[in-house]
């Protein structure tokens, strides 16, 4: 915590989570509820989420809602407000991946995840801001270590979580003064469903055969692990909080690693894993 800032006492708050169906956002949300917050839960329409309504009760509010919908996320908003007189924490999760070099992915799949990890993460926060603000409360966006080091096809993916990186830092600087604070989470490997889908793809088997064991967070961790983080950040009102101990050396280091972009991609032999999985 940094000297001046206070703790934040989730009980009783009211807590923004977008991607609150399943993995991070659904254990960050039963953990938001455990502390005696009240969950504002979006997430797009599944049975996922309304299991978790169920599961909530009447003392939390779940709509669904693409966080692309700038129209819709504001309406989120208002109707959190009606209800509960406010919005104090925003934890903008929700994020996609797509994996494939920039010029075999079609474009319209680079876009959308630029649409949704961008976008979709100004647009859950935006219409927030003024009652966090208000209410002196906090907003964590969820990055990644893919924002530190240059990740091998998903470019959009990483260039995505840069720019969660980057806002928070302006943020929180932003929000200086007004007893409000901002803050991103950086997370390595974490156990979701979207981590699975994407470590299942034989490319993908390749370049993690080819990496190297530290700074990258490879080691496993459980949704609940990372929610947990997310929570030690608000609680805390930090600017940052990493998954990994190697995530977070990463990040200490990566204007240095920067000057080595070349000899990382020759040690990881990224060009014969290219040539194998694509062509040329």
């Amino acid at each position: 915590m940094s000297p001046g800032i206070s703790r934040l006492d989730i009980r009783n708050r009211v807590a923004l989570v977008t991607g609150a169906a399943h993995g991070i956002g659904r254990a960050t949300v039963i953990k938001i509820k455990g502390k005696g917050g009240i969950p504002v839960c979006v997430d797009l329409p599944s049975d996922a989420l309304d299991s978790l309504a169920a599961e909530l009760g009447e003392n939390a509010l779940v709509m669904p809602c693409d966080v692309t919908d700038a129209a819709g996320m504001r309406e989120v908003v208002a109707k959190a407000v009606a209800r509960f007189g406010g919005v104090d924490i925003v934890v903008a999760n929700a994020g996609i991946e797509r994996i494939d070099p920039s010029w075999v992915m079609p474009p319209e799949e680079f876009e959308q995840v630029l649409q949704v990890n961008i976008f979709g993460v100004y647009r859950s926060i935006r219409p927030a801001l003024p009652y966090v603000m208000e209410r002196k409360g906090h907003i964590v966006a969820v990055s990644s270590v893919s924002a530190l080091v240059p990740w091998p096809l998903c470019a959009a993916y990483g260039a995505s979580k840069a720019f969660v990186s980057s806002w928070m830092r302006s943020l929180r600087l932003e929000l200086a003064g007004t007893g409000a604070t901002a803050g991103a989470v950086y997370f390595g490997y974490i156990d979701t469903d979207m981590m699975k889908r994407s470590a299942a793809r034989q490319v993908v088997v390749e370049l993690f055969d080819s990496l190297p064991p530290f700074g990258l967070g490879m080691k496993p961790r459980e949704p609940e692990f990372a929610a947990d983080k997310i929570i030690r950040n608000i609680e805390s009102r930090s600017a940052m909080e990493f998954s990994h101990l190697d995530v977070k050396s990463t990040f200490i280091l990566r204007g240095f690693m920067h000057l080595f972009d070349d000899v990382t991609g020759r040690l990881m032999k990224m060009g014969e894993v290219i040539k194998r999985n694509y062509g040329g």
